[in-house]
């Protein structure tokens, strides 16, 4: 009989990508398991978190688990995949059973099935997956035939395992996360130079509407997007500052502002209850509509930096990455900005099929050249790396090109490191990390300036 399930967050290992002011990997609150424990409780079990990333002794912290536990992992592609293998061979020799979730599982739901030591997985929105199996099991116990919209699939050693169906619309509405599942905020607050000393993650929507042809979101969400009651979201919101003391909050919802009038009344409804600094994601052709006085007062109402996927400067790249805003534009972006006094991480792409070698360097000066706009603006650029089930995936797969097909190839995978040299010319890479690490230099070295802002008129 199933009585606790053990939610475990792998690491990342992205310590040279992703460093806090202080110089530490970033660590932010694993919100998988935040949000899918109510559904654990509900349902009458225990629920526990295991999170390697902050925890040194996580292996050790899995050697509680028994038969009557179900470790579920939330797992990334890339180095997230060795964690999670190792922690669902610890699970599986103490009897317990093993569900993977997350991003990897949503594009792999069947490879993953054959090539992990799982029990099931969990495609798509965890929501109702995660309640549908332990329904079934409540009512009759752990599938073993493919019965109540289960699947069940043998893997490649013929060992029975399922796929949870992704449900045509996820549970509405949502129910509060579990912040108590968190006893020890403190590894999961940042210091961030654009946004505050004590920052802290928080999400109020899933998913993404758009469709952009590079990004696996629209395959892993189901080009569906989750949102959160404004009211319901701020109220979650103060107590997990609250718990955190955290002096500043960064939204990872994919798209925060693709709902303009959802994102203002969150923010009027935050500066009022909680009053802290805050940043969110803007799609550029979010912030090319938006009106000048509406800027101003999410200025007012506490937003400090918005990330800005931009992708490239070069027009025909924007049109293939599916982003439907014109580049000529970066430069008026990047000074509305700056004339509110919101800071900027501007990203950008390149390696992108049929592009011209020269998209390396005019990516390279366009970084630079928002930088040069307001000292306070960041730029980072990636690697394309096509995830499975994206448009550039299929047409580059349709020209011949060899992607990985094992979860130890999958492992491998990092934006920043160009690993499909088949993609990438190799004597523009070194280039490319070169200035990433110079405009990283820039970013830690944040003041306060604010030349170059008087070109601005707003509208």
């Amino acid at each position: 009989m199933l009585k606790r399930v053990f939610f475990f967050q792998p690491r990342t290992i992205a310590g040279d990508n992703y460093q806090s002011a202080a110089g530490s990997e970033q660590r932010w609150a694993p919100w998988a398991a935040l949000l899918l424990a109510p559904i654990v409780r509900s349902a009458g079990l225990d629920a526990a978190l295991v999170d390697a990333r902050v925890d040194p002794s996580w292996e050790l912290s899995l050697s509680a688990l028994g038969p009557g536990d179900l470790l579920a992992a939330s797992v990334m592609t890339g180095n997230a995949i060795r964690d999670a293998v190792r922690a669902s061979d610890i699970a599986r020799n103490q009897g317990a059973r093993v569900l993977w979730g997350g991003p990897h599982v949503s594009l792999f739901p069947t490879e993953t099935v054959g090539q992990a030591p799982v029990d099931g997985v969990a495609p798509g929105f965890g929501y109702a997956p995660l309640a549908h199996l332990l329904g079934h099991i409540a009512s009759g116990g752990w599938p073993t035939e493919s019965n109540g919209g289960v699947l069940v699939r043998p893997n490649e050693s013929g060992r029975l395992s399922l796929v949870v169906p992704r449900p045509v619309s996820p549970i509405v509405p949502l129910p509060p996360p579990s912040l108590d599942l968190i006893t020890d905020w403190e590894p999961y607050v940042n210091s961030d130079v654009a946004i505050a000393p004590r920052t802290v993650n928080f999400v109020t929507s899933e998913g993404c509407a758009r469709r952009c042809t590079y990004c696996s979101e629209p395959k892993t969400s189901g080009s569906n997007w989750l949102t959160r009651d404004p009211a319901q979201a701020v109220a979650i919101a103060r107590d997990l500052c609250c718990r955190s003391s955290a002096t500043g909050v960064k939204l990872h919802d994919p798209n925060f502002f693709h709902d303009m009038n959802r994102a203002l009344r969150f923010a009027r409804l935050f500066a009022q209850e909680v009053s802290l600094p805050w940043a969110a994601t803007m799609h550029p052709a979010d912030l090319a509509a938006a009106p000048s006085d509406c800027l101003g007062q999410l200025a007012r109402d506490g937003l400090v930096r918005v990330l800005v996927g931009l992708e490239s400067p070069d027009p025909k790249i924007v049109r293939l990455a599916g982003k439907h805003y014109d580049p000529a534009c970066i430069p008026e972006l990047a000074l509305k900005l700056a004339y509110h006094g919101i800071r900027g991480m501007f990203t950008f792409i390149v390696g992108w099929p049929d592009a011209d070698a020269g998209h390396y360097g005019r990516t390279i000066d366009c970084a630079f050249g928002i930088c040069h706009v307001w000292e306070e603006h960041q730029a980072k650029i990636h690697f394309l790396e096509p995830w499975p089930g994206t448009p550039i995936f299929e047409l580059l797969a349709r020209r011949g090109f060899r992607f990985p097909e094992t979860l130890t190839q999958w492992a491998d995978i990092d934006y920043y490191q160009a690993k499909y040299a088949m993609i990438h010319d190799p004597a523009r890479v070194g280039e490319v990390r070169d200035a990433n690490r110079r405009l990283s230099r820039m970013a830690l070295g944040l003041g306060l300036t604010s030349y170059g802002l008087m070109t601005y008129v707003p509208l």
